[in-house]
């Protein structure tokens, strides 16, 4: 057993937790930075809630025609993870299941949902409003966005496996799709087969409260799906759960700059699944997870084939049918993840500098909120040396020389399944 793998005692106290090595509490420090804090999530779904009365008003085009509302996405599977800019921000993604008909045009289905939504002028939504390829989104000032997804269920005895609409204004009718879909079984098999060890899960909950403790729970509308709660209200977040989410922030972190789809997050998700395994810290689970998705993509690579990844609960849901577009696209993220593991590696060996591990943690995840953990670890270890109660090695004590790297601030470019902003934008 390797040290990342042995379990230490609580700072003093008698409790073994998880947490134990400086490169292990960097990485859920990271984490805890990145993800959504328990207020963020509530107010999300209060938007739901109001937003789905919304479309059930009197008056709405959609009023009695509603099946049911849920989730999907990183919110249904609890790794929703936050952008650093106020015009990016974070989103939830709702599956909006109406009465109409399969047969039922895409484009008059898409466009019926965004009437519905931005109702009369002058309404709540009628300027922040805006119909996309496979959506409609509300846009709101601090920066989160709600996806509405129209869905028609496809068969009454597979709950939930339905058609989902694909339509460009720009491009003739003849291309417009119905692809077929069951999100809800993905987030299923996801909650169930994903571990949870509790003993990491409640410390990092203990630590999450400790960055927000104002939380509260959330309550669950009846006519609707209630989005997964909060890990602090749930007796927390799997450590699978938690690589995922930093595996999404590199992502984005290599892809801000770049044109193009960028790897959708179903399908680290899916892969994620694989390889999920209880008993593993965050760094076994990055590098586990990465090494995967990486020699998954590698054999694809070596058939001269896209790779091709589907929902398990729903073979028809293709969750790469728009990525990779081809090999160039699929490349690129092969010598991202290449890259990543590399860096993983110098950053949870324990005999390296920590300066040089510290500037790892930040080539991966962005300074950002590197930063804010560097020097919040900084004041605990001073804090612990004081006390003589530190129990670290003795590469912690170069800890105060790595708080003078030069800021920089990349913009994080969020990933859609979506499709395009309809008509404007065709990159997003």
């Amino acid at each position: 057993m390797n040290d990342l793998c042995r379990p230490y005692e609580l700072l003093g106290g008698s409790r073994p937790i998880p947490l134990f090595s400086i490169g292990e509490r960097l990485l859920a420090a990271t984490a805890i930075k990145i993800e959504l804090l328990p207020s963020q999530h509530r107010l999300a779904v209060e938007r739901k809630n109001v937003l789905e009365k919304h479309l059930e008003r009197d008056g709405s085009p959609l009023k009695g025609l509603i099946r049911i509302f849920y989730q999907q996405g990183s919110m249904a599977i609890g790794a929703t993870i936050k952008a650093k800019y106020r015009d990016e921000g974070f989103d939830i993604d709702i599956i909006v299941e109406v009465e109409v008909g399969s047969s039922v045009k895409p484009d008059h289905i898409l466009n019926l949902l965004y009437t519905a939504v931005c109702g009369e002028p002058g309404s709540r939504y009628f300027d922040c409003t805006e119909r996309q390829t496979r959506c409609v989104t509300v846009y709101y000032a601090d920066g989160m966005h709600l996806d509405l997804t129209p869905a028609v269920l496809l068969n009454e005895l597979d709950p939930r496996f339905s058609f989902i609409f694909h339509s460009k204004q720009e491009e003739p009718r003849s291309n417009d799709q119905r692809i077929p879909t069951n999100s809800y079984a993905f987030a299923d098999e996801y909650n169930q087969r994903c571990p949870v060890d509790h003993l990491f899960a409640e410390e990092y909950k203990r630590r999450v409260l400790a960055v927000d403790p104002f939380s509260a729970q959330v309550l669950a509308e009846a006519d609707s799906v209630p989005v997964p709660q909060h890990s602090t209200e749930v007796g927390g977040k799997s450590a699978v759960t938690v690589a995922l989410q930093l595996l999404k922030r590199n992502r984005n972190i290599r892809y801000h700059s770049r044109q193009g789809r960028i790897p959708p997050s179903v399908m680290l998700a899916c892969l994620a699944l694989d390889v999920a395994e209880s008993g593993r810290t965050i760094g076994e689970n990055l590098r586990i997870i990465a090494s995967h998705i990486l020699g998954e993509m590698e054999q694809a690579k070596a058939r001269g084939k896209l790779i091709r990844v589907v929902n398990p609960r729903c073979t028809p849901d293709c969750f790469t049918d728009r990525w990779p577009e081809n090999s160039e696209a699929q490349e690129v993220y092969i010598k991202d993840l290449r890259l990543f593991i590399t860096q993983l590696d110098k950053f949870l060996d324990e005999s390296q500098p920590l300066k040089e591990r510290v500037q790892a943690l930040e080539a991966m995840f962005g300074e950002s909120p590197t930063r804010e953990v560097v020097k919040e670890f900084a004041v605990e270890l001073g804090q612990m040396v004081q006390s003589g109660n530190h129990g670290l090695a003795a590469s912690g004590s170069v800890l105060p020389a790595i708080l003078v790297l030069p800021s920089a601030r990349p913009k994080i470019r969020p990933n859609t399944f979506f499709g395009t902003p309809w008509p404007e934008n065709q990159n997003r």
